[in-house]
């Protein structure tokens, strides 16, 4: 089985699960029918959209520049359990980084608001970004992949986890509290991404982490005073809230939309 089916089986072995939990013990109780029936249409055309216009993903391209001899790593000699645990690592880093562009210029913005429109916070929201913004990041992962010559194992290691972490930041779960500070002070965790959903701008501009939470730590990307009531804070932005919105059509026409009114993300100047 490559490396494509078995990321595939995961995902959808945790989505199922974290599904019957959400069922059990939501606990915002975000869970609707045809809201994550459009989220899941969304992802599959993003999925399609990649098949057809790229041919080769960034599996692809770490064994195609291991042959070539390309890249930073072979350079360092870096390579084994040593190269695999500093691709996660530098990986993460760049999605978060990626995820900070993505706020912070307009044109991405536009992209990766219809991850921010919805107004419900479950784990199939983890798997709705619009086509286009999969494919610039597709991009970006691919020009670290050969520049800095990864191992396809730790590539295919990172895109696992990433896809798994989607699911599990966005799941409409808690942890208990003492649970909370202990796992939320090593990796992201439903209720530290949470904020980043608060339309808020001081919170939707912050929480950009994926895997670990260091680099908002790192980086000082965390709001002052977070929302202490997450069971009662809104979710999504200040505009685009209907249920029309939130329709799979609507969502592939956002980002060629303006918005109803002006939003803070977009229009006000970044710190």
């Amino acid at each position: 089985m490559n490396a494509d089916l078995l990321r595939l089986a995961a995902v959808l072995g945790l989505l199922a699960l974290l599904l019957v939990l959400q069922w059990r013990v939501g606990f915002r109780h975000d869970m609707r029918g045809r809201v994550m029936l459009d989220n899941l249409v969304v992802a599959l055309a993003g999925s399609g959209l990649l098949r057809l216009v790229v041919p080769i993903g960034t599996v692809g391209a770490a064994l195609w520049a291991q042959s070539q001899g390309l890249g930073l790593f072979p350079t360092l000699g870096l390579e084994g359990m040593g190269a695999i645990i500093a691709t996660v690592v530098l990986m993460d880093l760049a999605i978060w980084a990626q995820h900070v562009a993505f706020h912070r210029w307009p044109w991405l913005w536009r992209l990766h608001r219809v991850h921010h429109v919805a107004t419900r916070f479950e784990a199939t929201l983890g798997l709705r970004f619009h086509p286009l913004e999969i494919l610039v990041s597709l991009g970006w992962k691919l020009l670290l992949v050969v520049a800095l010559g990864l191992p396809a194992a730790g590539i295919a290691l990172y895109e696992t986890l990433l896809a798994l972490a989607a699911l599990w930041t966005h799941a409409d779960l808690a942890l208990p509290p003492r649970l909370e500070r202990t796992v939320s002070a090593v990796v992201v965790t439903p209720t530290w991404h949470r904020v980043h959903h608060s339309p808020e701008r001081a919170c939707t501009d912050s929480h950009y982490g994926n895997l670990l939470t260091a680099w908002d730590r790192l980086f000082r990307t965390r709001p002052a005073v977070p929302p202490t009531d997450q069971r009662a804070m809104a979710i999504g932005l200040e505009t685009w809230r209907s249920d029309a919105d939130q329709r799979w059509i609507a969502l592939l026409l956002n980002p060629f939309r303006r918005p109803p009114r002006p939003e803070p993300t977009e229009n006000a100047p970044h710190a």
